[in-house]
């Protein structure tokens, strides 16, 4: 009988899932990529939880062919919706919200091999550290 990998990060991964809290003027997450350095692909589940704001997520397909422009696009994720992507490919952000909106989200990682050299996890856990929380 063949063996499978598991499909899921391991438990020390603190990305592994995040209940995301968008409650003050500006909060937002900037345009990215989400770099995983596991050894086969991460894909982001996201879903929403509770929304009374203007924030939406957006994505930026960035064409194989420079010629063509990029062609930004804005999803609105209802409480209980779901998006499924790579964030390794496809360039997203939030947009900031306004003054007394809120927004919350929860997000999981589903990586296809969940292996991970110490170097790459101590650069993803830096990555991470300073990506979500800033340098303060």
């Amino acid at each position: 009988m063949a063996t499978r990998s598991r499909s899921r990060p391991p438990t020390d991964d603190p990305y592994a899932y995040a209940l995301l809290y968008y409650t003050k003027a500006g909060d937002h997450i900037g345009w990215h990529y989400d770099t995983s350095y596991y050894e086969g692909r991460r894909y982001t589940l996201l879903l929403g939880e509770m929304d009374g704001s203007s924030c939406r997520p957006s994505t930026s397909c960035i064409p194989v062919t420079p010629e063509i422009p990029d062609q930004p696009g804005l999803v609105q994720i209802p409480p209980g919706g779901l998006v499924f992507f790579d964030g390794d490919k496809l360039r997203h952000r939030i947009t900031p919200a306004r003054a007394n909106e809120f927004r919350v989200s929860l997000t999981f990682e589903y990586v296809t091999n969940p292996n991970m050299r110490p170097w790459q996890r101590f650069i993803s856990n830096v990555k991470d550290s300073i990506a979500y929380f800033g340098f303060g």
